[in-house]
Order: C-alpha cells, then structure tokens, then sequence
C-alpha cells in the first residue's frame, strides 16, 4: 500500500470514529445507485444505510436498475424530497445534466465510485479505475510469462468505471508485445450477458490463453462459458472481490480479483455528508480507496 492509500485509509478509520450528529431533526441523504443486482454496489448501498443510521441521518436509497433515464428520474424525486445530501453512483456520463439540476436547487452531490465531469460535484470517494485497468493488465502479463491470446471484456459502455479501466488497460498491454489482444467485447458488468459474448468468442478463436474481465460479474459469466465449452487452460481474472470470485479464485477456478472496497466507499459517502451539514471537518474534494490483489 503506497502512503497516498494509507492515508486514506487512516481517513476512513479516523471518520467511522466520528458517526454522532447532534440535531433536532434527521437530515435526508439521498441514494442514487446504478444497480443492485451486481454483489459490489449492494454492498455500497449496504454501506451507506449503515453508516447513514449510525450518524443520524434518514437514507433514501433508489436502485436504477443500470439504466440512465430510470436514475434521472430517481433523482429528479430525490431533488423534489428536497434531500440534504444527494450520494450517487452514476450509470453513465449521461448523469452530468441532473446532477447539474441537483446542485442548483442547493443540494451538494458526492459521487460514488463512477467520477462525473460536474461543477455541482463536491467530493468525489472511489478507486482509480485507470490505475486497476493497468495494474490488472500488468499483473496478467506477468502471470502469462510475457506472452499469450488475451480476451478483454469491459464494463457498460460509457460507465467511467469501465471507460477508465478500459483506457488503463490500453495504456499497459503496449508495454508487453508478447501479449495480443484476440477480442475485446462489452459484458456490460453483466454475469449472463457476459457468458454470451464468452460464448460467441470461443466459438471464433480457437486460441485463448487468459480473459481479461473489468469485474467478477463478467469474470463469473466467462468462466460458466469456459466451463460448458471444456476449454482448459484459460486464465480468468476479475476486480471487485465478489463472495462467489474470491471462492473462485481459492479453488482455483478463477486466477486473480482485485479486491475493491465498496462498503467503505458507501460509509465515508454518508460521513463526508455528515461533515458537509455540520461543518465539523472539511471535505476532501477526491478520495481515492486502496485496492489489493487476491490470488490463491
């Protein structure tokens, strides 16, 4: 861990010690998170009503279910609730427009994991998902001894979490010219989507030495698909950390997760929230989580 994650980390510690708010009448955080059928932000949303009950706080949590118009409409309620704090996890880019309405009617916005290009935005917690894209790639191209077929699923399209691991990744492979890239497909975060396009991508290439996934949903997906096509000798890797990966990764199915912490990135949301109603500590305009490996 560099000391740049250590003191983040120490931050996190420093904040969950901190949960009282003194006030007559619960402030409103609002939620907006981009899915809860993927294991990671059911842990964010999980995060947050913690931590948001601990502090005082009333939560409102809004699932929009990865799709764009839902959570404009979600926050569009939330900004009609007149929340104190709006806390969003963005489906894409498309976000920037409301968020934008929401800083207007006075309402600070933190985003969640997925950063978004907004002047309303003030503090954004997460990883540096160019960082993962190009860690995961360098530590792929290391276990492969330098040289293979690799196959690259990323994430929603226009999502930034996927577009910047995407951009890392790019950046990496270059560094390693035994490696080519044979496919390179949206899983759109999606298990069974992702086993699919797995699918689709064995039947065309008859060499496939490791698949590349930008989380454990598609790591999973591509791993039944690898499975039912009696495959062998496929490294698959994922991020997030995901219950059924890391059980993955211990039985040897899959190779590597990088472990993300999405429960704190929900609980320092709600603290950062705290801290902007109270004005009892200032808050950090970009904070970004340590992540790990985890092999067998």
């Amino acid at each position: 861990m560099n000391r740049a994650s250590g003191r983040v980390l120490a931050l996190v510690v420093m904040a969950l010690a901190l949960t009282s708010f003194a006030s007559a009448e619960k402030p409103v955080i609002g939620l907006s998170i981009s899915t809860q059928s993927n294991p990671f932000y059911v842990a964010m949303a999980e995060g947050v009503k913690a931590q948001a009950a601990e502090s005082g706080f009333e939560s409102v949590v809004l699932n929009a279910a990865d799709k764009l118009d839902k959570q404009i409409a979600d926050v569009e309620d939330l900004i009609q609730k007149k929340v104190d704090v709006l806390l969003i996890n963005a489906t894409h880019d498309g976000a920037a427009a409301v968020i934008e309405k929401a800083g207007k009617a006075g309402i600070p916005v933190i985003t969640l994991q997925r950063a978004i290009a907004s002047s309303a935005v003030v503090s954004h917690i997460g990883t540096d998902n160019v960082v993962i894209g190009a860690l995961g790639a360098q530590w792929l191209a290391k276990r492969l001894g330098e040289k293979g077929n690799v196959v690259i699923l990323e994430g929603i399209p226009g999502a930034a979490s996927s577009e910047d691991r995407k951009k890392g990744a790019a950046e990496e492979f270059p560094k390693h010219p035994g490696i080519k890239i044979v496919a390179q497909q949206s899983g759109h975060y999606d298990r069974a989507k992702a086993m699919g396009v797995m699918e689709n991508i064995l039947q065309a290439q008859p060499k496939i030495d490791a698949v590349y996934c930008f989380n454990d949903e598609m790591a999973m997906g591509a791993l039944a698909a690898v499975k039912a096509a009696k495959r062998s000798g496929i490294l698959i890797t994922g991020m997030d950390a995901n219950k059924d990966a890391v059980a993955a990764v211990k039985g040897g199915d899959l190779s590597m997760t990088i472990s993300l912490p999405p429960g704190d990135i929900g609980r320092l949301g709600v603290l950062y929230a705290k801290w902007l109603e109270s004005g009892e500590m200032s808050v950090p305009v970009r904070s970004i989580m340590p992540v790990s490996y985890i092999t067998k």
